[in-house]
């Protein structure tokens, strides 16, 4: 018995060590500790106070468990120490409550510090709104060079890896067909909110990570110092595809990252452009050519180029009696999607844009209907109001007037127009004041003696007392965008390092 006992351990011992020996060829190849690199001094911050917080933690351990294990060990019953019995020792308890109460605050300041930084918010470079659907997530650039670019981002890695028929990639499920695009050293400030259920919006590179709630606007914010793309997911159990919604940030250079906003604004839809699409007389195959290309870009990703779609998540469009079927209900499904599945609305589409893509899946794969859906069908069903671009440029505002641009000066080392700038603060006021959809651009100016910090605050403050002139006056908050302040090179008019620039805005 005891040789066939021994016999058994030998084969488990034998077959443990192989599944140790195989372990690290498939389970440790990228097996990393600790958190992910920072790309923010803030996330630096945030990685210097979780190693001193876990060091603490340690020496906490060490310090403790040494004691106890010593104690046990040395005044064991087995070498003859009796039991003692004692109770109420005043220092020690003194001790365990000073100490502990030390470590917490040393801990404490650094945090504290973190979390006042973490939710300072104020004077961003630029503005994006990130809104997160039921899987996916929408971006608006609101504020800044990139003002008025939207899309949406997808999950872009291949049905066939999530199904097992394709090898993994290296960014499985860390792949979106539209990337958030932002430029390095400008503070980003994220505005997030859900149209749905609740979310969260996690970069952890970014030192990033807000929940996003529907009908409530959160916001963060961060500083990118290194070119580069940073992925991250949704941190928020969202539904059944709550894995499928990645986020994927990517870091340009100022000079890529205007190059970038050029291409995207260019092609931007006008308003223009979208009535005469909406006016047009469509024929069939310029409606099934236009689908093509809205498909490509909304739709394949989930219902696949072969329009099977994926079920039971993504149901195929081929034979489908909804695509086929009356085009009210088509047209209904497109513009607000149905709730409790992956099928978000899509009334940032233009008309023509639906139209198009509802007459290619109509006439496309097996659907042979021979009939088209009409943008003014599209238009009639949003309740008859005008198309909505996606994205659409801003208006073109009136022309700027006669005043602008203008330039306000300052006394050294004040934050007081000067007399003979007046004038030309009123002007500005007045021209403002008679064309209604004019908006400005304010950035003081300050150089590089003395005190930076202090200059730049000096700076600010001018900047503020233009702006609230302005609104003193009657000109409304939303038609002043305020700049950072900005510096001029040594060595030329001080006057320039003294001024606050009014130029028209978009």
């Amino acid at each position: 018995m005891r040789n066939k006992l021994a016999k058994i351990f030998a084969s488990l011992s034998n077959a443990a060590l192989a599944m140790l020996l195989m372990v690290p060829a498939f389970a440790f190849a990228e097996y990393k500790l600790n958190l992910q690199t920072p790309n923010t001094a803030l996330g630096q911050t945030i990685y210097d106070l979780h190693t001193l917080v876990t060091w603490v933690c340690v020496v906490i351990f060490v310090v403790v468990f040494s004691e106890m294990f010593y104690a046990i060990y040395k005044h064991r019953k087995s070498v003859g120490h009796p039991a003692a019995n004692f109770h109420e020792h005043f220092w020690v308890e003194v001790a365990w409550t000073i100490l502990p109460t030390l470590i917490l605050i040393a801990i404490a300041v650094p945090a504290t510090k973190a979390l006042i930084q973490m939710r300072d918010t104020s004077e961003p470079d630029m503005t994006i709104k990130v809104t997160g659907h039921q899987w996916m997530w929408g971006y608006d650039y609101l504020q800044g060079e990139g003002e008025g670019i939207s899309f949406v981002a997808r999950l872009s890695t291949p049905r066939a890896q999530i199904q097992g028929r394709e090898p993994k990639g290296p960014n499985y499920l860390l792949e979106t067909d539209n990337h958030v695009v932002v430029p390095t050293g400008k503070k980003v400030r994220v505005l997030v909110t859900a149209a749905d259920v609740i979310h969260a919006w996690y970069v952890p590179a970014l030192a990033v990570k807000q929940d996003a709630i529907p009908g409530f606007i959160r916001d963060t914010w961060f500083k990118a110092k290194a070119p580069g793309i940073y992925r991250g997911q949704c941190a928020e159990l969202c539904g059944r595809d709550h894995g499928f919604m990645p986020i994927v940030v990517e870091v340009m250079t100022p000079t890529d990252y205007s190059a970038w906003v050029a291409k995207q604004k260019a092609g931007m839809k006008r308003p223009e452009a979208v009535a005469a699409a909406a006016d047009k007389a469509w024929t069939l195959d310029e409606l099934k050519a236009q689908g093509d290309k809205v498909y490509a870009a909304n739709c394949v990703a989930c219902h696949q180029a072969t329009g099977a779609g994926a079920p039971p998540a993504f149901p195929p469009l081929t034979g489908s009696k909804l695509a086929v079927g009356a085009k009210s209900g088509a047209i209904d499904m497109v513009l607000n999607g149905k709730p409790g599945t992956a099928m978000a609305p899509f009334k940032h589409l233009s008309d023509a844009d639906i139209a198009g893509v509802l007459t290619y899946i109509r006439n496309n794969w097996a659907n042979k209907t021979g009939d088209m859906v009409t943008p003014a069908e599209v238009k009639a069903a949003r309740g008859g109001g005008a198309p909505v671009a996606a994205p659409a440029a801003a208006p073109a505002a009136a022309a700027p007037a006669a005043a602008l641009p203008a330039s306000v000066y300052y006394d050294t080392g004040k934050a007081v127009v000067t007399d003979d700038s007046k004038k030309t603060l009123d002007d500005v006021i007045a021209q403002l004041k008679a064309n209604a959809n004019t908006k400005v651009e304010i950035t003081g100016y300050t150089d590089k003696t003395g005190n930076l910090a202090q200059n730049m605050d000096l700076a600010k403050d001018r900047a503020v007392g233009v702006r609230d002139a302005l609104i003193a006056a009657g000109v409304a908050k939303d038609r002043i965008n305020m700049k950072p302040p900005a510096t001029v090179e040594a060595g030329g008019d001080p006057r320039q390092a003294r001024r606050v620039d009014i130029k028209p805005g978009a």
